[in-house]
C-alpha cells in the first residue's frame, strides 16, 4: 500500500474537517460558500503574481512522495517520535506543542538532498525527523544559549525522548512564553533544564595535557613552540567554556581553529593546502550549488553544515569565546567570553555587509572593465536578473528607495557570475587561480545567516566561516583586511 505524502494528509484532513463542520451545524452552506469564494480569489491573485505556482507545488509533492519511496522509514520515524510524546502528554508530563507541517515538509527536502547513503546524510535525515519536536522559539534560545549541539546529538540519538529530556523541552518552551522574549543566563537555563544545558567548567590541566595540540592544529616540527602556546592560551582562559561532560570537544575545536586560521594568515589563499584545509574544517561544498544549503533554522543549517563534513567540534565552542579570543577582522568591541549575544550579533553582521559590499564593488568594476557597463543584460543569467529585479519591487511595494539592481545580489549570485565560463575565462581566472576554491568560499559564506533579514539566530558556525573565509575574499580581491 502506497503512504501518504503529508500534503496529500493535511488536504483530506481539511476536506473532512469541512464536511463535518456542516454536519455538525457548526458552519452553514452559506459561509462554506463564501469561504470558499474569498479562497479562490485569493488563488487566483497567487497565480497572477506567480504562474507557475501550480507546477512548483506538484514538483514539491513529487519530491516528498519520492522521498517516501526511496526512504519508508522517514515519516515513520517521525511519527513514532510524536507518538511517544503524545504518550507523554495524555500522562500528564507535558503540552504537546502543535505539529508544524511547513517546517516538516520543508525539513524533508533538505534531508532528501542529503540522504545519499553516507552516515552523514543519514544523520541529517535522523535530525529532521526530531526536529519537529522543538517548538521554534525553543530552538532560537538554544542556538542563543551555545546548546544546540547536545540537544542535536540526543535527537540524533536512537532513544531521545525520555521523560526527562521531553518535559524539559515542555519547561523550556512555557519558560519562553511567558518570559515574552528575554532569553535567561545560561547559568539560570543549566539549573532547570540541565539536560538541555550542559554544565560549562574550564579545563582541568590533566584534561589539557592529554591533548595532542600540534597535531589536531597541524603544525611542524618547526612550530612545536606554537603547541605549547595554544596549551598557554586555553589556560588562561578563566569564563567557563567547556562541557562538563565532553570537556575534550571544545579543547580540540580550538587548537584545530587555531591552526586554520594561523594557516589562512600565513598562505595565499588559493593554494591547495589552504583549500583542502579549510574543507577538513568546514565541509565539502565543491558539489553544492549555493541555495542548497542555506536554512532559515538555526539547528538545520548546522545539521546541513555537519552533514557537509563541518568538524563538530568547532560547533562545541562558545560563540562568545570565538568572537573575543579568536577576534574575526574588523570585530573591534571588547567582547568577553560572557559577552551579549545581541552585540556580538550586531557586529558580525556589520562584518558580512562590508564583506558583501567589498566584493560587490570588486565583481561589478571587473565586469564594467571588461565587458561595459551593459554587463549585467549580457553575462547575468535571465533568472538571476529577474529575481534581483522581484526583490528591488518590493523595496519599492514598501515605500523603501530602491538600489542598483546588482545591490540585490547574494553569496550565491556571486558564484554563479564568477564561474559563468566567459566570465571566469576572460575576467576572473588570472585573480581567484582556481575555481573550486573560490566557489567553495562563496558557497560557504551564502549559509550564513542573511543579516539584515534575521531570519535566524546567529550561530558560532556563522562566526567561524566569516572569520576565515571572509579573509581569503578580501585577499583575494587585493583589499586590506580590517
Amino acid at each position: 500500500m502506497r503512504q501518504d505524502d503529508p500534503i496529500s494528509k493535511v488536504m483530506r484532513d481539511l476536506q473532512g474537517g469541512t464536511l463535518a463542520s456542516l454536519a455538525a451545524g457548526k458552519d452553514s452552506s452559506s459561509q462554506l460558500i463564501e469561504r470558499a469564494m474569498r479562497g479562490h480569489s485569493q488563488y487566483e491573485k497567487l497565480i497572477a503574481r506567480q504562474p507557475d505556482f501550480v507546477e512548483q507545488a506538484l514538483a514539491h509533492q513529487k519530491t516528498y512522495q519520492d522521498l517516501i519511496d526511496r526512504h519508508p522509514a522517514f515519516f515513520d520515524t517521525a511519527r513514532q517520535r510524536a507518538e511517544e510524546l503524545s504518550l507523554m502528554a495524555s500522562n500528564g508530563t507535558f503540552d504537546l506543542v502543535s505539529d508544524r507541517l511547513g517546517a516538516i515538509a520543508h525539513s524533508a527536502s533538505l534531508a532528501e538532498r542529503m540522504a545519499s547513503g553516507s552516515v552523514a546524510g543519514d544523520t541529517f535525515a535522523s535530525l529532521v525527523a526530531g526536529r519537529g519536536l522543538l517548538d521554534d522559539t525553543v530552538a532560537d534560545i538554544l542556538a542563543k544559549r551555545d546548546a544546540l549541539a547536545p540537544v542535536m546529538e540526543r535527537l540524533q540519538g536512537v532513544s531521545t525522548t525520555t521523560e526527562a529530556f521531553a518535559r524539559q523541552l515542555a519547561g523550556l518552551s512555557q519558560a519562553a512564553d511567558a518570559l515574552a522574549g528575554i532569553v535567561p543566563s545560561r547559568a539560570r537555563l543549566a539549573t532547570d533544564h540541565p539536560d538541555l544545558f550542559p554544565e560549562l567548567r574550564v579545563p582541568t590541566m590533566a584534561e589539557v595535557a592529554q591533548i595532542d595540540f600540534a597535531a589536531i592544529a597541524g603544525v611542524r616540527h618547526a612550530q612545536v613552540d606554537f603547541a605549547e602556546r595554544l596549551r598557554t592560551e586555553v589556560l588562561a582562559i578563566e569564563t567557563p567554556w567547556v562541557r562538563a561532560d565532553r570537556p575534550e570537544l571544545a579543547l580540540e575545536g580550538y587548537a584545530a581553529f587555531r591552526g586554520l586560521t594561523d594557516l589562512v594568515a600565513r598562505a595565499a589563499p588559493g593554494t591547495p593546502r589552504v583549500a583542502e584545509r579549510v574543507r577538513e574544517e568546514f565541509g565539502d561544498y565543491r558539489k553544492s550549488k549555493p541555495e542548497e544549503d542555506v536554512a532559515e533554522d538555526a539547528m538545520l543549517a548546522r545539521g546541513l553544515r555537519l552533514a557537509r563534513g563541518f568538524d563538530r567540534r568547532l560547533s562545541s565552542l562558545p560563540m562568545a569565546l570565538v568572537g573575543s579570543i579568536f577576534m574575526p577582522f574588523g570585530m573591534t568591541v571588547e567582547a568577553p567570553p560572557d559577552a551579549d549575544e545581541d552585540e556580538l550579533d550586531l557586529v558580525v553582521a556589520t562584518m558580512a555587509r562590508q564583506l558583501e559590499r567589498k566584493l560587490r564593488a570588486f565583481i561589478a568594476a571587473a565586469m564594467v572593465r571588461s565587458v561595459g557597463p551593459k554587463w549585467i543584460r549580457q553575462r547575468v543569467h535571465s533568472n538571476v536578473r529577474e529575481e534581483w529585479e522581484r526583490r528591488r519591487q518590493v523595496d519599492v511595494d514598501m515605500g523603501r528607495a530602491p538600489g542598483e539592481l546588482f545591490d540585490y545580489a547574494d553569496f550565491g549570485d556571486y558564484r554563479a557570475i564568477i564561474e559563468r565560463n566567459d566570465n571566469w575565462q576572460e575576467i576572473f581566472k588570472p585573480i581567484f587561480k582556481n575555481k573550486v576554491s573560490i566557489g567553495e568560499t562563496l558557497s560557504r559564506l551564502a549559509t550564513i545567516r542573511n543579516p539584515v533579514a534575521h531570519v535566524r539566530p546567529l550561530t558560532v558556525e556563522d562566526l567561524l566561516i566569516l572569520r576565515v573565509e571572509g579573509r581569503r575574499i578580501y585577499v583575494w580581491i587585493g583589499e586590506m583586511v580590517p
